[in-house]
């Protein structure tokens, strides 16, 4: 429950002994009777009190909180003499804007015991609670502003008690879910529906789907018929059963709404389908994820992700229909041989893929939408962690080319040997180096990844101790503060930013101050060959001869 939105206004505080049966009139001294908003909060100070709202009974324990409304009434009784209870009077306000308007009570369970720790409204109440004063009434101004603080506090612990129980009853529903999750899968050649599966997880229909939708992505009905469809696609490429057949093995009672879902969610027909597996050879690979993936040989619709795939697939002539190139146009190198993939935006998004009908789909990450994206196409989700050569070798192998892969890599170690025997002059291998990057006003540390990969596997450069450090926890690049530039510093280093950043970058006075710890070697790079990919890699051999001899700070 949000307090934050509310102004309180404390109009009374007492502490009152309860006598044996004691009705909220008599306790009401110096309230004004005309007031219709005024709530009103007794918290239990004793064990064995009885208090009646609106005639009902509730026993309070020691620390119990219960908020009364204007419209109800209350009377308080207790077998021990010295019982007590606190009661604090106020109004609330909803704030909007500069305006307060005025509400009725604030959002908690009214004439419900919020059963608190007496130790957390000890703690709150302070020594006042304990006064030997009976009643209360004329408190200072400072004092009513303590008071008035403390109620508030009070109140928010209320607060926290419905949202722990929220919390609570949210988990055990999505773990309902979850059940029905698995019953869905062991079962989706039944006649399910979502009224049954509501009633499984003990929910009303639009709530479980809510849930389901939040656990998922999807709504119930969604998920199952894409289920389906799976097996479906399972049986249509190894059995040669009638559609009705197949439709009713995984769940379909009609063989055209069977079809309509299957040519929605792949782009064929169930037939078409058929025919271009049978007639195409598979292979099975096992991507990183583990799994088994049926891959088409000689697939020529291929989609990627493009962050580490779309380069390599290129230099082995390999060029895909779709890749996530919406951010890598104008910071690439090779952004001419980008003019006829189409974008699918900033990650596989499946519903930008579905258009392209492809054959395979080759990632570099483990997507959100990977069930989603298999209905598609075969998906292969590749290494995380591989390095260029490791990369190389794996995309060659899915789509045999491992030749054209092998080949790349002998000319790339002899471009490498070639420029290392050009550089001898400008740098002594074993150097330690680090590179940043600048965009904006932020800095960041580059790990093994882009132009520092270059430098670590391919220069003979060394990383700086607190750069191993990062690279052996598995950072590729760390965002760092203006002030840590120094503490990064190698006896060489390397400031990658835009070519717009690099006309003014010498007035940077942290990366003046990191040049003068490196006179003559630090070096000032396009941004543009901070990339992994083969591509990037080839040709920045090309251009480091002239990066090392630029002119630096």
């Amino acid at each position: 429950m949000n307090l934050a939105p509310l102004y309180i206004r404390l109009q009374h505080y007492d502490r009152f002994q309860v006598d044996q049966i004691m009705s909220a009139s008599s306790h009401n001294k110096g309230i004004n009777d005309n007031e219709i908003n005024l709530c009103t909060l007794l918290i239990a100070l004793s064990h064995d009190i009885r208090l009646y709202v609106d005639k009902m009974a509730i026993d309070l324990r020691q620390g119990s909180c219960i908020l009364i409304l204007p419209v109800q009434s209350y009377t308080v009784e207790s077998s021990n003499k010295e019982a007590q209870l606190a009661r604090f009077t106020f109004e609330t306000f909803k704030i909007e804007g500069m305006t307060l308007n005025r509400v009725v009570h604030p959002p908690l369970l009214c004439g419900y015991p919020y059963n608190l720790l007496f130790s957390q409204v000890k703690q709150v109440l302070g020594n006042e609670a304990w006064i030997n004063n009976q009643f209360c009434s004329s408190l200072s101004t400072s004092e009513m502003a303590m008071m008035q603080g403390r109620l508030q506090l009070i109140l928010g612990l209320m607060a926290q008690l419905d949202e722990q129980a929220a919390q609570l009853q949210n988990k055990e529903k999505i773990k309902l879910v979850q059940q029905t999750v698995q019953y869905i899968e062991q079962h989706y050649d039944e006649d399910l529906s979502v009224e049954q599966l509501a009633n499984m997880a003990g929910m009303v229909r639009w709530q479980y789907s809510q849930k389901f939708k939040t656990l998922t992505g999807k709504k119930p009905t969604d998920y199952l018929v894409q289920l389906r469809i799976e097996h479906a696609k399972g049986l249509l490429c190894n059995s040669t059963e009638p559609l009705s057949k197949i439709a009713r093995q995984i769940g379909f009672k009609d063989e055209y709404y069977f079809s309509r879902c299957f040519h929605k969610l792949t782009g064929n027909t169930p037939r078409e389908y058929a025919n271009i597996h049978l007639q195409t050879q598979q292979r099975t690979v096992i991507d990183s994820l583990g799994r088994k993936i049926h891959v088409p040989t000689g697939a020529t619709r291929i989609v990627t992700d493009g962050k580490f795939t779309l380069g390599e697939l290129l230099v082995l002539g390999i060029s895909p229909i779709g890749a996530a190139i919406s951010i890598m146009k104008d910071n690439v190198i090779y952004h001419n041989k980008l003019r006829n993939i189409q974008s699918i935006g900033y990650w596989a998004d499946p519903d930008k893929i579905a258009p392209l009908q492809p054959e395979f789909i080759l990632l570099s990450y483990y997507p959100q939408d990977l069930q989603e994206l298999d209905a598609l196409a075969p998906t292969v989700v590749m290494g995380k962690k591989f390095r260029l050569f490791e990369r190389l070798r794996y995309i060659a192998k899915l789509f045999e080319r491992s030749r054209a892969a092998e080949k790349w890599i002998t000319t790339y170690e002899d471009k490498v040997r070639l420029v290392r025997r050009q550089l001898a002059d400008a740098y002594v291998a074993g150097e330690t180096a680090t590179v940043y990057l600048k965009l904006g006003a932020k800095y960041y540390v580059m790990c093994q990844t882009g132009l520092a990969a270059s430098l670590y596997e391919s220069l003979g450069f060394r990383p700086t101790p607190k750069v191993i450090q990062l690279i052996q926890q598995g950072q590729a690049w760390i965002e760092i503060q203006q002030h840590q530039i120094n503490h990064y510093a190698g006896e060489r280093n390397f400031i990658l930013a835009s070519p717009q950043e690099l006309q003014t970058i010498i007035h940077c006075p942290q990366i003046a101050t990191l040049a003068e710890l490196t006179p003559s070697k630090t070096h000032f790079v396009d941004f543009t060959w901070n990339h992994c990919d083969p591509i990037t890699r080839e040709r920045l051999l090309e251009v480091l001869p002239s990066i090392f001899k630029k002119r630096t700070m």
